[in-house]
């Protein structure tokens, strides 16, 4: 027997349980109180690692630090871009539409992560539209702002450049897959990359690895580039055979090992 789609609930219909949904409206700043609560963890953005107490507080100084409840819409394809995003808590999903007026999931972000620098720096539109997965502490630098710390520091442009070329990695990688790669193998190596960014492995045995981010099979179909019921049919039969199963509405992977064989990966 197959999943059932409500088997993998969709995270954007989830009541949101941050403390700061009654307290702020949705995208607004947050007290500039709150934000010297949050500079501890500005070091914790790659793209702002190394750089001394100064320039961090030179950093939190020109940032806000905002709210989005979940299912709140962040930024938006085609919209000018007038600001960077860094991921302080929670996640975000990149959806992309096509001419053809097909969406496609480029991916999901997590904290640490940066986002709408690409735009930013050409003065282009946004290329996506990124949507809160869960409630999302963002913090905020207005272009004008943004292009200043790059003038004035060389550690932050030299790391904007990583970002830049991982991402590229990223996005080539994507390509390949989906020219060589059948649907099966595309959507083991998502659940890889699922579980080794937001896998959790508290448990027994060592094998088993439970994936802390609820996603719908709709948007691990739009993320393997697969129709929600070839995701059902694959998704069914590793269930089946004791790979993986749901608990609670969380996904996991009961079997890491069979799971990079299916997406003829090494073991690690």
């Amino acid at each position: 027997m197959s999943l059932r789609a409500s088997e993998i609930p969709d995270a954007l219909d989830a009541p949101s349980n941050s403390a700061y949904v009654s307290q702020f409206t949705p995208g607004s700043p947050m007290p500039r109180k709150l934000l010297a609560k949050q500079h501890a963890l500005l070091g914790a953005i790659p793209l702002l690692a190394g750089l001394d107490e100064q320039e961090l507080a030179k950093v939190g100084a020109l940032a806000e630090v905002r709210f989005y409840p979940a299912r709140a819409v962040v930024v938006t394809q085609g919209e000018p871009a007038l600001a960077l995003f860094a991921i302080m808590r929670g996640r975000l999903k990149v959806v992309a539409c096509g001419p053809d007026g097909r969406d496609t999931m480029l991916g999901i972000m997590g904290e640490g992560e940066i986002f709408g620098e690409v735009a930013l720096i050409d003065g282009g539109a946004r290329s996506a539209t990124c949507t809160a997965v869960e409630p999302c502490e963002l913090l905020v630098i207005e272009r004008a702002h943004f292009l200043k710390l790059l003038a004035d520091s060389p550690a932050i442009s030299i790391k904007l450049l990583y970002v830049l070329a991982q991402r590229l990695r990223r996005l080539s990688q994507r390509s390949e897959d989906a020219a060589f790669l059948d649907v099966p193998s595309r959507l083991a190596r998502s659940l890889l990359d699922l579980a080794a960014r937001f896998g959790e492995r508290d448990r027994t045995p060592a094998s088993t690895v439970r994936i802390g981010l609820k996603l719908s099979q709709q948007e691990l179909g739009d993320l393997v580039g697969a129709t929600r019921e070839s995701v059902n049919k694959h998704l069914g039969d590793w269930a089946r055979q004791g790979i993986l199963k749901v608990e609670s509405g969380w996904m996991v992977i009961s079997d890491i090992d069979r799971v990079r064989r299916l997406a003829h990966m090494a073991d690690d």
